[in-house]
């Protein structure tokens, strides 16, 4: 049998002191408190409600059947011993005023709740999620959660990611994280998750970046966190894009261009003139989306490069006035310029929350 030497207090001193240097303090549980955790269900739809006529059919079945009260019903009493825990019904998020007025939903339920956890689609969930974590004002934890198989055939995932998303919630361990994603046991910023399957339910993925942590049972394990804690506590950490000052019905006009071989730029010209204030390109421009571009860029229509491969980054946008979009997906990089440009339209502001905000990092 082999033998662990026991440390000493002296030396555990020596790596805590080293260790508070090297890496920001993480939040730890909650404080105690009288009574369990107060966590707000929003149900916006989706899968996770959706019901078949076949517990076997995972791929046909009528989306959104059941008020999300139904799903959390179906959770106690197990959820019960976990937190205190109320459901709303929220916009189904199929325009971006929808998006605007689920975040404001989100930071009135977390007046008087601990935390929140969102239901949704997953076809557009990450987006969903950004646009949260860019917006809500609230430090408290917001975790989002769909699922990929309807609520009421074999192995339907639903249940376990609505679970271990209050547990999560419940911990409020990720406080000052902004909104995280919890799908299949695993813990993704907000910023960096995406799907990458239409049928795995490990379809969510970091990437490059990897998961933020997991969920095991009553084990929630954190391994890193996001840059945007190391101003936990401070003004700074909330970001400028309050939708409350928003004109909730005249938000900017952002679209997404794919570039290809011989793509016409007939697109990009039809977006500006009917409205778009921004672009956002995913891949390298063909001459003649280029040409468009140009022209466009010359009527005051902010357009963002980024890639369309689903990892690595866009570092030189390879053109005056256009901006990089770094590592961050197009479909994330039009979250950010929708919410941009309804906060300035002076260029040099723009560039400057392009790169705060699209590309957070440790300063430290």
């Amino acid at each position: 049998m082999s033998h662990v030497r026991p440390v000493g207090s002296r030396v555990l001193l020596v790596v805590a002191v080293v260790l508070a240097g090297l890496v920001p303090m993480l939040p730890t549980a909650a404080e105690a408190k009288p009574g369990k955790p107060k966590v707000a269900v929003i149900g916006t739809g989706g899968t996770i409600t959706g019901v078949a006529e076949d517990r076997a059919d995972f791929e046909e079945y009528d989306g959104s059947s059941l008020p999300i009260a139904d799903i959390v019903n179906g959770l106690r009493p197990e959820l019960d011993t976990v937190a205190e825990v109320t459901t709303a019904e929220g916009p189904e998020q199929t325009a971006m005023t929808d998006y605007y007025d689920l975040s404001l939903q989100v930071d009135r339920a977390l007046r008087t709740a601990d935390a929140v956890v969102v239901t949704a689609g997953t076809k557009s969930l990450e987006e969903l999620a950004y646009f949260l974590d860019l917006t809500v004002r609230s430090p408290k934890p917001v975790i989002v959660t769909g699922s990929m198989r309807p609520s009421n055939v074999f192995s339907a995932d639903g249940p376990a990611n609505l679970y271990n998303s209050i547990v999560l919630a419940a911990s409020e361990r990720t406080r000052c994280f902004g909104t995280v994603v919890m799908l299949n046991d695993e813990i993704l910023a907000a910023r960096e998750a995406t799907k990458t399957s239409t049928l795995r339910l490990d379809t969510f993925q970091a990437r490059e970046q990897g998961v933020l942590g997991t969920v095991d049972g009553e084990r929630v394990r954190l391994l890193r966190a996001p840059a945007r804690i190391q101003n936990c506590g401070k003004n700074s950490w909330r970001t400028p894009f309050d939708v409350s000052e928003m004109d909730r019905d005249k938000l900017p006009r952002t679209e997404i261009v794919a570039s290809y071989p011989d793509a016409g730029g007939e697109a990009i010209t039809a977006f500006a003139e009917a409205g778009a204030k921004g672009i956002v390109v995913a891949g390298d421009p063909s001459p003649e989306e280029a040409s468009a571009l140009r022209a466009v860029l010359g009527k005051g229509v902010t357009v963002v490069a980024g890639s369309r491969t689903g990892s690595g980054a866009v570092y030189d946008a390879g053109a005056p006035g256009v901006l990089p979009a770094e590592d961050l997906l197009p479909q994330k990089a039009r979250i950010l310029l929708l919410l941009t440009l309804a906060t300035t339209r002076e260029p040099e502001d723009i560039a400057k929350r392009f790169a705060r905000y699209g590309v957070p990092q440790f300063t430290s």
